[in-house]
């Protein structure tokens, strides 16, 4: 009977946890499955989604190039430009370029420019651009400096004059006072030697000088009408010389001083004649001109326009009578 029964316990079957169990474990196991999964797709998501809003590197400066790229300097006038600062991502270094010399500097190259000495391959900067010029640049018959005073049009009686006065106790308006200065200076410097024998005249200077001359010519014989007529064709009334505008000289040359034809044939005088328009004076009383000025012609009388009107009068060949004509038309 015992033997039975232990060989009926043998036989018996193993026992197994209920079906329920069984599916519960399986439940829990699909559901972790599941649950790692999902974590791994929202992480890979989530991965993809930044890497897209993420912004390029280096993008913060849009004014550097991008990494191997070569550094192309460009002009800080230009608008938008600046200063590069900072780590440029590994570019290659560029020398800075010069700046260019100014165009009144001169130079070889075309407007004052020069090539880059350190790497001719480096474009040029681009040209500054030109400065507006100031109000009134242009010459107008209205200008101070262009005003006409001869035997027809007398100076206003009313007006006044800063001077400047000369080393050699001479003095100018003080408008003119540098342009004169640069002037003989340059004159100067090609050798020779320039002297000032008459500039600013006071209203009593001018009539004690055409008075003499009124005297001169009626000792000579001339009635008093006629002497003041041919005094005020080498002396102005006082009122109509320009030596009271403070606006001009009388030079000579060392050499010679007599204010006669011969100062014409002077190096001073051929000096000034080629040269004085660059200063912005003019030989006022030339050579075949006197019907218009009223004053004969005289090889010494220089007298300031300014550099733009200066040139135009030299370059047409005419005196400031036809200049202002041709500017009032």
């Amino acid at each position: 009977m015992y033997e039975r029964e232990r060989a009926g316990e043998r036989r018996r079957p193993e026992t197994r946890p209920p079906q329920r169990h069984r599916r519960k474990r399986r439940r829990r196991r699909g559901f972790g499955g599941l649950l790692v999964t999902t974590l791994a797709v929202a992480a890979a998501f989530m991965l993809l989604y930044s890497a897209l809003k993420m912004p390029p590197e280096d993008a913060g400066d849009a004014d550097l190039p991008a990494k191997g790229q070569p550094v192309i300097p460009i002009s800080l006038s230009e608008p938008g430009a600046k200063e590069p600062s900072g780590d440029t991502g590994g570019a290659p270094k560029v020398p800075d370029v010069p700046d260019i010399p100014d165009a009144s500097v001169g130079g070889d190259q075309p407007d004052g420019q020069m090539e880059d000495p350190l790497d001719p391959q480096v474009p040029q900067l681009p040209k500054k651009p030109e400065e507006p010029k100031e109000p009134g640049s242009t010459p107008s018959a209205d200008d101070w400096n262009l005003m006409l005073v001869n035997p027809w049009n007398a100076m206003p009686e009313d007006y006044t004059i800063n001077l400047e006065q000369l080393s050699n106790g001479h003095s100018v308006d003080q408008r003119c006072y540098d342009a004169l200065q640069d002037m003989l200076g340059a004159c100067r410097a090609a050798g020779l030697q320039p002297v000032i024998c008459s500039s600013y005249r006071t209203w009593d200077k001018q009539e004690s000088l055409y008075q003499n001359k009124v005297n001169r010519l009626m000792n000579q014989g001339y009635s008093q009408a006629d002497a003041l007529v041919e005094a005020g064709k080498v002396v102005a009334v006082p009122g109509t010389s320009e030596h009271q505008l403070g606006l001009a000289v009388d030079i000579v040359d060392v050499n010679n001083q007599n204010l006669d034809e011969s100062q014409e044939k002077t190096a001073v005088q051929k000096w000034l004649m080629e040269h004085s328009y660059e200063y912005g004076f003019i030989l006022r009383y030339p050579n075949n001109k006197s019907e218009l000025t009223g004053i004969i012609y005289e090889p010494w009388h220089y007298r300031y326009v300014g550099k733009e009107a200066a040139a135009e009068i030299f370059e047409q060949g005419v005196c400031l009578e036809e200049y202002l004509e041709g500017l009032g038309s």
